[in-house]
C-alpha cells in the first residue's frame, strides 16, 4: 500500500471534514467539556485510595483513560462507520473492484477517523496537563503499547464491517462492546472497585490491559517487564481476533457478490 493512496484517502476525508467547519468547533467545544467536567470531579473527590497503586490523582486517571477509550473505540468502530457510509453514497463497489484487498480498501477508508481520534486524544491530554494533569508517560513504551493495542482492536472493527458488509446495518455488538469498556476495564474508574464477578468478567476484555498498560508507562519508575504480561495478553486477542476478522470479512464479501446486494443500500 503506497503512502500516495494512504495520503490520497486521508487527503480526500480531511477536505469533506473542513467543508463542515462547525464540526471542528464542537469538537472542541466537547473536548472542553470533558476536561471541566473530571477537573471539577477530581477536585470533589479528591486523593481516591484505589488510585494508590497507580501513582496518579483522580483527574490525571481519568484523563489517560477518557483519551485512550477514544482512541480504542475509533478502531473498534471506524472500518464499519465508513464502509456504511460508502454502501449508502455508492462508492463502496467502485471501491472494491480496485485491485486491492478487501482489507485494505477498509482500512483505507478508516484511516482519517483513526488518525483524528489520535490527534484529538493527544490534544485532550496536552490540554489537561496545562490544568494540573500529572502526565509523564515515557513515551516509548507508550507507543509500543499503543500499537499493540490497537491490534486487537483493529480486529475487532473488521469483524464489525464484515457484519454491516452481509446485513447493510450498524453491529450491535460493536455498541454493546464499548459500553462494556467504559464499565468494566477501568476507563474512569479502576477495575479494582468492582465486585469480583465483574473483575474477573472485565480480563475478557481487551481494553482492561491497553488501558492498565498505558496508564503504567505514566508510573516513575515504569520498566519493560512491567509491562509484559499486558503485551502478552493483547497479544493473544489479537492472535484469536486477526484470523477470525480475515476470514468474516472474506465470507461476508463473497456472500454480497453471489447474492448482488453489494450494491444495495
Amino acid at each position: 500500500m503506497s503512502a500516495r493512496l494512504l495520503w490520497a484517502f486521508v487527503l480526500r476525508d480531511l477536505r469533506i471534514a473542513a467543508s463542515y467547519p462547525m464540526n471542528f468547533l464542537l469538537v472542541a467545544v466537547g473536548g472542553l467539556i470533558t476536561l471541566t467536567v473530571f477537573y471539577f470531579l477530581a477536585k470533589t473527590m479528591g486523593q481516591p485510595p484505589a488510585l494508590q497503586r497507580y501513582g496518579l490523582d483522580y483527574f490525571s486517571f481519568a484523563l489517560i483513560g477518557v483519551a485512550i477509550a477514544a482512541c480504542l473505540r475509533a478502531m473498534q468502530t471506524s472500518f464499519a462507520q465508513k464502509l456504511r457510509e460508502a454502501q449508502t453514497d455508492g462508492s463502496l463497489e467502485v471501491l472494491l473492484a480496485a485491485p486491492l484487498p478487501t482489507f485494505q480498501v477498509i482500512s483505507l477508508l478508516a484511516l482519517y477517523p483513526i488518525l483524528s481520534a489520535l490527534v484529538r486524544s493527544t490534544a485532550l491530554i496536552l490540554f489537561g496537563g496545562l490544568l494540573g494533569a500529572r502526565v509523564s508517560v515515557d513515551p516509548i513504551g507508550f507507543a509500543l503499547t499503543l500499537l499493540i493495542s490497537l491490534l486487537p482492536f483493529g480486529a475487532l472493527g473488521l469483524l464489525s464491517a464484515a457484519v454491516v458488509l452481509t446485513f447493510k446495518r450498524g453491529d450491535p455488538f460493536t455498541y454493546a462492546l464499548d459500553a462494556a469498556n467504559y464499565l468494566l476495564c477501568g476507563v474512569i474508574y479502576p477495575v479494582e472497585v468492582l465486585p469480583p464477578a465483574l473483575q474477573w468478567v472485565s480480563r475478557l476484555l481487551p481494553a482492561t490491559y491497553a488501558l492498565r498498560a498505558l496508564r503504567a508507562t505514566a508510573q516513575s519508575g515504569m520498566r519493560t517487564a512491567d509491562l509484559l504480561p499486558d503485551w502478552g495478553m493483547l497479544a493473544l486477542f489479537a492472535i484469536v481476533l486477526w484470523p477470525t476478522a480475515s476470514a468474516a470479512l472474506s465470507w461476508a464479501r463473497r456472500r454480497a457478490e453471489q447474492t448482488g446486494t453489494l450494491p444495495q443500500w
